[in-house]
């Protein structure tokens, strides 16, 4: 349950700045997806406790002193991204690099410590490239949203004038865009100011675009070593690099006319972390791995931009009304985030050189997501107090399972298999109730479903030292799409204002190619 009720927030957003991140961005840049080396892949990304591959190494740093040699590794990746809301599909096709690195291998010549090992690698961790279309028909309206939200702010502060100050700096921007594009209108009575959508009739559609693009990289330098050959040990510091660019348009549809929201928004920035790493082989047949992903800090720079274009004549009679686009120009923002930190417990077994099972458990607690106003910055007022208790109490700790298996038909060839389940991050009422903070104009969200990675693929040793290595992963996700959050009143008592959200499948393929050269 909240802590906070919807009266008491209503009134914390109108003191948010013009456009403050909210749970939905830190959970954007928290969650990782499955990506790595096409072996690692194949095998459901279950590499934690196995080592000598990248992808086991940005697991388990450990996973660096499995290595007896020096070696170069680069994957490419074909994939295809599907989302589909009833009768309406959207699709993606890219061609990527999803890793490359260097191992270097250093004997010491030495009977407790014979070696250590130093590596770079680059991962990417997740690709925001993803089209939505949907259409439907709303329960309530995006204006009746617009109107609640708007509740006790004078009128005065949200008209747009060229001798005036610009509303779009201190007011909510739904507001001032509403206000202005004639969508709702203002009253007054012993409580304060008041406002109700535009009398209408009621709206009989709905549609969301929505176009996604860009990744979190990751870059690994990693030291490791081996002590007396049973436990093996390794460091990583990590920096990461967010690009994300998003354009979303949300339109609502009358008898007689429409109105269509745009939202156009940008974050970059780069974060910084650290992995520690351990493998233990008490007998050749096994190998327990533990690691621990501290969280990453963040620094992001958002620039942000919407608009309304209205086209609803027929059902305004004041006779200054002019079909029109109220435009917010653009704003741009500075603030940090911490992610969860992650930890990650493996197993494998080796049988007999030829057969290999690999678990991995991996445990993140959403709800220590969190945002700060910048170091630097010369206000040091707590901006995201709100978006942080509502990330404490809405998000929960998740497990992800990764299982994979590896038979060596002949001393050249080898076949995988892999499966993986991501749980979704959301308290159970959070997610029921689809009622997520957000303080900007940019209200269209999904709530994740678990994800589901069913993997496979095939390895081949050319040689002593080239190897190829080929992989297939499938992806399915079902997500929960919200034009604008559900509205209650008080502690979730009653449903106010329902958004009617869309059921969005996803499903994506990839096939990988890994090419390697081991010295």
């Amino acid at each position: 349950m909240k802590k906070i009720t919807y009266i008491i927030a209503s009134m914390l957003i109108l003191s948010l700045p013009l456009s403050a991140q909210s749970e939905v961005d830190a959970l954007r840049f928290s969650r990782e997806d499955l990506y790595g080396t096409a072996r690692a892949m194949a095998m459901g990304g279950a590499f934690g406790a196995l080592g000598g591959d990248l992808t086991g190494v940005n697991i388990n740093p450990a996973g660096i002193a499995v290595y007896r040699s020096s070696e170069i590794v680069g994957t490419l990746n074909l994939s295809f991204e599907g989302s589909s809301v009833g009768n309406y599909d959207a699709n993606n096709t890219k061609f990527n690099m999803d890793n490359l690195g260097f191992v270097g291998y250093f004997p010491l010549r030495n009977d407790v410590i014979p070696f250590i090992n130093f590596g770079f690698s680059y991962n990417k961790l997740k690709s925001f490239n993803k089209s939505i279309d949907a259409v439907g028909v709303p329960g309530n309206s995006m204006l009746d949203y617009i109107a609640d939200r708007s509740t006790g702010i004078n009128p005065t502060d949200l008209y747009m004038g060229d001798d005036l100050p610009d509303p779009f700096k201190s007011q909510p921007w739904l507001s001032v865009l509403g206000y202005n594009s004639w969508l709702i209108d203002d009253h007054q009575d012993n409580e304060g100011y008041y406002y109700t959508p535009l009398n209408t009739g009621g709206a009989i559609g709905n549609e969301i675009k929505t176009r996604e693009s860009g990744y979190i990289d990751n870059y690994d330098f990693t030291i490791g070593t081996t002590i007396s050959n049973v436990l093996n040990l390794g460091l990583s510091l990590s920096i990461k690099d967010i690009t994300y660019r998003l354009t979303s348009d949300f339109w609502e549809d009358y008898a007689d006319g429409s109105y269509r929201l745009t939202n156009w928004l940008t974050t970059d920035g780069a974060g910084v972390s650290a992995k520690l790493g351990a493998i233990y082989r008490p007998v050749n047949e096994l190998r327990i791995g533990i690691s621990y992903h501290t969280p990453t800090y963040y620094a992001l720079t958002e620039t942000y931009e919407a608009e309304v274009e209205d086209d609803m004549a027929a059902y305004i009679t004041d006779p200054d009304y002019v079909q029109d686009i109220t435009n917010s120009r653009r704003f741009s923002n500075d603030y940090d985030m911490r992610t969860p930190g992650k930890l990650v417990a493996s197993a494998a077994t080796v049988l007999g050189n030829r057969f290999i099972v690999s678990v991995d458990y991996e445990m993140v607690d959403y709800s220590n997501m969190k945002l700060f106003t910048p170091s630097n910055s010369m206000d040091d007022s707590d901006w995201y107090e709100v978006d942080n208790e509502y990330i404490s109490t809405d998000f929960r700790n998740t497990s992800t399972v990764k299982i994979g298996t590896e038979y060596r038909f002949t001393p050249k060839f080898y076949g995988r298999l892999g499966y993986a389940w991501m749980q979704n991050p959301y308290e159970t009422v959070f997610k029921e109730s689809g009622d997520a903070f957000i303080p900007n104009s940019n209200t269209v969200y999904r709530m994740e479903g678990d994800a589901n990675y069913y993997t496979g693929g095939i390895g081949y040793r050319f040689n002593q030292n080239f190897f190829l290595d080929l992989a297939i992963v499938y992806k399915t996700q079902t997500d929960d799409l919200y034009p604008f959050p559900n509205l209650y009143s008080g502690n979730r008592e009653e449903l106010v204002i329902d958004a009617n959200p869309f059921e969005l499948e996803n499903s994506s393929f990839r096939g990988l190619i890994t090419l390697g050269y081991k010295f």
